[in-house]
């Protein structure tokens, strides 16, 4: 292998290439969504159930699957959520399609083979909002184990005159899941327009999320797709909801999120603080991988040291960070042991919230 010297018995000039140095981070995703529903298969097509697609537009999901039922029918609802996904900005959509009759653990199935793609918001909106959050949950805690980090969206299907608090229970405090309400109008099978179940607001709020840049924050942001809300909710109503860590809609100059939060309420409380971490930490496996095999000692390390420094240096440039620190080290008991430490100490950048304003008379 040229990374070595050849063995040297007949005089010559051997030559090995180092090149650490050139080891650099590549295009990472970070709006691939992945979705589970059941659907029939549009004519001539015989690979379109249980089987992973990868969708561009929503005329590829069209030359897979036949339309939805109607809504009241409550079957086969795969297009409906795919549909909400790209006219809310989505742009890449890993689908799994089952068909009608799908078990809880159907779906759980689908999403483990979806989880195998490089996708980074999970969706299933046919789901009843408990049998959603139950299998996301699992996914994504599954998920970030085996080294795939991810967020779930789930929509909340209390009823439409539910209180503040019914819809707040519904919440499973978790730093990678969603939970957004109330539900949306769109358009049924023949057009017109119908109130969809509360939990397809979860496809809506996931296409808005996956059109952001893992540093944008889902807050003020309007919903391109979506037009009018099943419900309004007052001010009282608005604040018992974000205060139990609810993504809430509300209808101010189009449709907007009030503010983009997870169900933990804690350190991962924005949306925005989870996805740049998970950008982070996607960012310098890719990096670092490379490097697995190679020599632990300092010539090496500091090609690491090099490469994750340009990774954290362009998500700083691209205003994901407002500041790190970097340290590559290996003491020699580290060596001996194949291991090399590093510590990276970074600052996500926050989102605005809350602007406050003092007027001074005089």
């Amino acid at each position: 292998m040229e990374d070595s010297f050849a063995e040297q018995i007949i005089p010559g000039a051997y030559i090995r290439v180092q090149a650490e140095g050139l080891i650099a981070p590549k295009g990472i995703a970070f709006g691939n969504v992945a979705i589970v529903g059941t659907a029939a298969a549009a004519p001539g097509v015989t690979n379109a159930l249980d089987t992973t697609h990868i969708l561009s537009s929503l005329d590829d999901a069209r030359a897979l699957w036949a339309p939805s039922d109607p809504v009241a029918t409550g079957a086969l609802n795969l297009m409906r959520g795919i549909e909400l996904l790209f006219r809310n900005g989505a742009t890449t959509i890993y689908a799994q399609a089952l068909a009608a009759g799908a078990t809880t653990q159907n779906f759980s199935d689908a999403l483990d083979e979806l989880l195998k793609e490089d996708v980074n918001v999970l969706v299933i909106p046919e789901l009843a909002t408990a049998t959603a959050t139950t299998v996301i949950k699992s996914a994504v805690s599954s998920a970030e184990t085996n080294a795939r980090d991810v967020i779930g969206v789930i929509g909340s299907d209390a009823a439409g005159n539910a209180a503040p608090a019914d819809i707040v229970a519904q919440a499973n405090a978790d730093k990678r899941l969603v939970l957004a309400t109330p539900a949306i109008h769109g358009l049924d099978t023949d057009g017109s327009d119908v109130l969809l179940p509360g939990q397809y607001t979860a496809a809506a709020v996931a296409g808005l999320i996956a059109s952001l840049a893992p540093q944008a924050s889902p807050t003020n942001k309007t919903l391109p797709g979506v037009t009018r809300l099943g419900r309004k909710f007052g001010y009282g109503e608005l604040k018992a909801l974000v205060s139990g860590n609810v993504l809430a809609l509300e209808t101010r100059q189009g449709i907007r999120v009030v503010r983009g939060i997870t169900t933990q309420g804690e350190a991962f409380a924005q949306i925005t603080t989870r996805r740049i971490v998970d950008y982070a930490k996607t960012g310098i496996r890719q990096v670092s991988n490379p490097f697995v095999g190679r020599l632990n000692n300092e010539r090496v390390r500091k090609a690491l040291k090099g490469a994750l420094d340009s990774f954290l240096s362009t998500m700083l440039f691209d205003e994901q960070l407002t500041g790190y620190t970097l340290d590559v080290t290996a003491t020699r008991a580290d060596e001996i042991a194949g291991r090399c430490v590093v510590n990276v100490a970074m600052q996500p950048t926050f989102s605005i919230d809350y602007i406050r304003v003092t007027l001074a008379l005089s």
